[in-house]
């Protein structure tokens, strides 16, 4: 674990200026230089605010005055915020990820612990494309069979008379699948295509929110 924010275990953040500035100090330690000129690099007083309006950070501990008192879960909270953003996830998508989230398990979001040797040799995975696997691998709504669909914008079109199926993943969000299709069987492969439905789902979808 990096040192620093093992030192902050158990530390209360009084207000939201203090705790935003105490993630300012952590990001370049856990967060890709973010690429959105949208979504500020480190974050404020005025992000914190808008993360609690949204329910990304949890509800504060309490009060202390008049300033809101915050704990070492809203500072991984934060954290985390900032890297799926940087990985270009929306913010209702951010919010899955991070919402009843226990403190051990936003470390592993932020790759807080070390990994063993056996994770360090296999292939890197962002949340972004490990969200992906997970909607390539559960089972998705099949909305009905249709012949093959025209080419979509950034795929190869493949000539063929098989038949097609319409599959809603998830509300706004469909994939046409060939019925003689076959996910791969090795792990860096569903990554890779994880990686390549992100970009294009990126490429045509609206812009994320800050």
């Amino acid at each position: 674990m990096k040192e620093r924010l093992k030192e902050l275990r158990g530390r209360k953040f009084i207000g939201t200026a203090q705790l935003a500035d105490e993630a300012a100090q952590l990001v370049s330690q856990f967060v890709p230089r973010q690429e959105r000129q949208s979504v500020s690099l480190v974050p404020d007083e005025r992000t914190v605010r808008y993360y609690s309006t949204e329910g990304l950070l949890a509800p504060p501990e309490g009060k202390q005055g008049l300033k809101s008192v915050y704990g070492y879960q809203h500072l991984l909270q934060l954290l985390v915020i900032k890297r799926l953003q940087a990985e270009h996830l929306s913010i209702r998508k951010i919010k899955e990820l991070v919402e009843g989230k226990s403190e051990r398990q936003l470390e592993h979001l932020l790759d807080v612990e070390q990994r063993t040797k056996a994770q360090a040799r296999s292939a890197p995975k962002n949340a972004a494309t490990e969200y992906l696997e997970t909607l390539l691998t559960r089972p998705a709504a099949r909305v009905s069979a249709a012949p093959a669909p025209p080419p979509s914008v950034g795929f190869a079109a493949t000539a063929s008379h098989s038949a097609w199926s319409r599959v809603e993943v998830e509300p706004g969000l469909e994939l046409h699948i060939r019925d003689d299709y076959r996910l791969p069987d090795d792990a860096k492969e569903r990554q890779r295509l994880a990686r390549k439905l992100l970009s294009e789902i990126q490429q045509h979808g609206p812009e994320p929110g800050k």
